[in-house]
């Protein structure tokens, strides 16, 4: 009896064990976590979905879900076409996808500032871009800027001319229905161009 007592405790023992290992063997074959903390892995992966002309990538909470999320920025620069967009991923199951993008948009990312902004009427970020200098020469030239509200699938516009012996001038897109978003974009602005005047009429300026 006290045998095959110890022959019972020994083959229950033997399958623990074996339960156990086979167990660790298949947590070994799971995929590691993404590391969406890891500002190089963000834009890794907004490669991986969008391609190689991705401009930036930050994580946020861009609308009310609850989900990871991602804003993109690419640059389109060809003979028939040349602009910006910006880009919203989200994660489905375990894959990012993309919900929501842009138009082409007038701009570059090149020496430009692009970053994550919080309004204190949102409860979720915004990403704000303004093409600062690149569009400016001696002689005068232009300044695109863009606040994107990807929970409205909104996007603010504001564009600065400027012209040789001419008043500097502010244009602001018709969406803007918010006065402190107006508001951001001209003390923006006027940090530079104290005395700009703000226009209801859009300039295309002819190089």
């Amino acid at each position: 009896m006290l045998s095959n007592k110890i022959y019972i405790g020994l083959l229950l023992a033997f399958s623990f064990s074996f339960f156990s290992c086979s167990g660790k063997k298949s947590n070994g074959d799971t995929e590691p976590a993404v590391d969406y903390e890891n500002p190089q892995v963000v834009l890794e992966k907004a490669k991986d979905i969008i391609g190689p002309n991705v401009r930036f990538a930050y994580k946020g909470k861009f609308d009310q879900d609850t989900v990871i999320e991602i804003a993109a920025g690419t640059e389109t620069q060809t003979p028939k076409a040349w602009g910006i967009k910006f880009i919203l991923l989200k994660i489905n199951g375990a894959q990012l996808q993309t919900t929501f993008q842009t138009p082409l948009l007038s701009g570059s990312f090149k020496q430009c500032l692009v970053q994550k902004i919080k309004f204190p009427f949102f409860n979720h970020e915004l990403i704000y871009y303004n093409s600062q200098d690149y569009f400016l020469g001696s002689g005068g030239g232009e300044v695109y800027s863009y606040i994107v509200d990807f929970d409205k699938k909104e996007t603010f516009y504001a564009h600065l001319i400027t012209e040789s012996d001419k008043p500097v001038e502010l244009y602001l897109s018709n969406n803007i229905d918010i006065p402190q978003v107006k508001d951001f974009f001209v003390s923006v602005f006027k940090r530079d161009y104290p005395s700009l005047t703000v226009v209801s009429k859009d300039v295309v300026l002819k190089y």
